[in-house]
């Protein structure tokens, strides 16, 4: 039975993830994790939001349809598959101790590279895609994080905002989906967890709706460097936490 300080948890940060995530495309798993990591454990964080962000990215994809081309998101679809055993494994085995730190280093790691706005400076070529796609996958299936760094090889290409969220939804939604898969043959899809999906899906549908009702109002510079310092201070709790109880 899930206690109430987690299942209030869980409320608050899929509300905000699924609004982080609807909008930009990616984010839900760098956002929600601080915050989820404070009162569950790591492997439970992961499938929690590998979950749930197949509903929304499903939601994404049907509402950016339009915008889809599956000729440049096969090969890297293809190589994303092949990375999701390897992370399926590492989340299965690896130290819960040592993952907290791993993961909440990783949190602060990709939430420079968005804050320093080099995405526009970065050229990587199109022959880099599969290589990325197959670490991200790995990173994804592992941890739950590392949306940004497709974001950041598929902006080469897709400038256009809508463009961008279709082709990370294609990819997010076969990654995601086949970890759920290998969640569950390893395990790790418990009674315990699959309850709290159920607990994160309500207030992830309420995120993904409200970031089209009110964010179109909002100032996205504000709200990105809000998102940003969310993220920075909780993974700094997680690490100072995790660094106390050694």
């Amino acid at each position: 039975m899930l206690e109430i300080q987690e299942i209030l948890v869980i409320v608050m940060a899929m509300v905000l993830s699924s609004t982080v995530l609807s909008t930009l495309g990616f984010g839900l798993g760098l956002t929600a994790s601080p915050v989820l990591l404070l009162v569950i454990a790591p492997q439970s964080v992961v499938v929690i939001t590998n979950a749930v962000s197949i509903m929304v990215v499903s939601l994404i994809l049907y509402q950016t349809r339009r915008h889809l081309s599956m000729r440049n998101l096969v090969p890297i679809t293809i190589a994303g598959l092949a990375g999701v055993p390897i992370g399926v494994y590492i989340l299965t085995n690896i130290d819960t101790g040592l993952m907290r730190i791993t993961m909440a280093l990783l949190i602060l790691l990709i939430a420079v590279i968005v804050a320093s706005n080099l995405a526009p400076f970065i050229w990587l070529p199109r022959i880099a895609g599969p290589p990325i796609a197959f670490l991200v996958a790995g990173l994804i299936a592992s941890s739950g994080i590392g949306g940004p760094l497709m974001a950041l090889y598929l902006l080469r290409k897709d400038r256009e905002v809508d463009h961008l969220r279709c082709s990370l939804a294609v990819f997010f939604l076969v990654v995601m989906g086949s970890s759920l898969v290998g969640y569950t043959a390893s395990g790790l899809l418990t009674p315990e967890r699959i309850l709290m999906i159920l607990v994160a899906l309500g207030p992830a549908i309420l995120g993904f709706r409200a970031s089209s009702l009110f964010l179109k109002r909002m100032d996205h510079s504000v709200f990105r460097k809000t998102i940003l310092a969310f993220i920075v201070v909780s993974s700094l709790l997680i690490l100072v936490q995790e660094f106390l109880s050694i």
